[in-house]
């Protein structure tokens, strides 16, 4: 619907309040429709008004004054949404029915991460686990497999499984059209068998040994980094992450893709994977939205700041695939009834999604099966997917024609970042 009205606009001027709107119907004047416009400074509405009908005949265009507020550019992001309904009835499409719609983006979006505090880092082994304590939380990795496997703000661990590389998304009904087990199923293999290779402690790029109670002990400082690197299955690469703990309750998660063989297949998703207590089943987020969008399927879904339980963004296609994913976000939140939980948030925008399953239950495997809804359960937790990005979904034939190159992700050296923020 989005990509095929007929009305656009176009040449969003905020400081003049200027933009040009287009009848691109053959046989139909604008004065059948009503045009509104919001004003929003991230995600929260600053001011609204209505043109109301305009005369704007087949194929001409017309350029229209809006009395925006004067905005600061360099520290806040702006997005000024239009909607035109009619405002006759017309056949099949009652009075108020929205025909058309636009978002226009400008300014400048900060992340707000947690300032540095002069709290210390205490460090310490315990049996299987490298701890990092502070006065905010209690954050521990597993050495046997370099996983985190606690994160406690003080209200309990919320960690269920540690985050991990991933590279895959469940088969889609496009996918199976070009066959993509077979012809990307190397990361698959990437996503499911990652072999440890080391786990280093880093304070100010000097490597503490971890088998020095000596180091450990004397360590006092209120930040240190945690490098654990894996091998992919044959060589094709060795993927690091690295965990800057501080002690201000801040972690800081950097996916590092490295050494990367040449002449690999295009990878599905770059990007990790956890999952957190069911309780934290109240998502909150400010990028695109409501309803599910991918890279090559988002323009028709606003940046907004929206919220939603996690059941209410799994999408039941009949046959279970790929779901619910949110893309171009600024920062996202899983928290419980109270309110209590964490936040996530990059440098750069992210993509997000997150159900009440496990990935690979909604993966029918090498083939396309006939599956359906009721092979869905709802399981006790929430796993989460924070990305990079994933290839679109593609859809210019269901056979063969794989996403648009634009759309693809190639198998190259390449990384992204993002932090946890604890809400209390």
């Amino acid at each position: 619907k989005k990509v095929y009205q007929n009305i656009k606009f176009t040449e969003a001027n905020f400081k003049t309040g200027e933009v040009k709107v287009t009848n691109e119907y053959f046989f139909t004047n604008l004065n059948n429709f009503k045009i509104d416009w919001e004003l929003f400074q991230e995600g929260k509405k600053i001011e609204s008004g209505s043109i109301g009908v305009i005369d704007v005949e087949p194929g001409a265009s017309k350029v229209l004054e809006l009395n925006l507020p004067k905005l600061d550019f360099n520290k806040k992001e702006y997005t000024l949404n239009f909607l035109a309904s009619t405002n006759v009835e017309l056949p099949l499409l009652s009075k108020g029915f929205p025909i058309a719609k636009e978002q226009f983006i400008t300014g400048t979006f900060v992340p707000s991460f947690m300032e540095k505090t002069n709290d210390k880092l205490l460090v310490s082994i315990e049996q299987n686990e490298i701890v990092f304590k502070s006065e905010a939380f209690t954050v521990s990795f597993d050495t046997a497999s370099g996983k985190l496997s606690k994160l406690d703000y003080g209200d309990g661990n919320i960690i269920l499984q540690g985050i991990s590389p991933n590279f895959w998304r469940a088969t889609t009904d496009n996918d199976y059209g070009f066959n993509m087990p077979k012809h990307l199923g190397v990361w698959k293999e990437a996503s499911e068998k990652q072999e440890l290779v080391s786990i280093q402690l880093k304070d100010n790029g000097k490597i503490l040994d971890l088998s020095s109670k000596e180091q450990i002990s004397n360590f006092s400082s209120n930040i240190i980094n945690l490098d654990v690197v894996y091998d992919l299955p044959n060589n094709i690469a060795k993927v690091k992450m690295n965990y800057k703990i501080e002690a201000s309750g801040q972690l800081t998660v950097k996916n590092i893709l490295t050494h990367v063989k040449n002449d690999l297949p295009n990878i599905p998703r770059f990007g990790s994977n956890f999952i957190v207590n069911k309780k934290f089943n109240r998502v909150n987020w400010y990028g695109r939205g409501p309803l599910e969008n991918y890279q090559d399927r988002k323009t028709s879904q606003f940046i907004g700041d929206y919220k939603a339980l996690v059941e209410d963004l799994y999408v039941p296609y009949i046959r279970p695939q790929e779901n619910g994913y949110k893309t171009d976000v600024r920062w996202v939140t899983f928290t419980n009834n109270n309110g209590k939980g964490i936040k996530v948030l990059g440098p750069e925008l992210l993509s997000f999604s997150v159900h009440h399953q496990y990935n690979s239950d909604f993966d029918a495997g090498e083939t396309k099966q006939q599956r359906h809804t009721t092979d869905i359960v709802e399981r006790d937790l929430v796993n989460i997917n924070i990305d990079h990005a994933q290839m679109g979904v593609g859809g210019d034939t269901s056979w063969w024609t794989r996403p648009l190159e634009q759309y693809q992700i190639e198998a190259k050296n390449q990384s992204y970042s993002y932090s946890i923020l604890p809400l209390r």
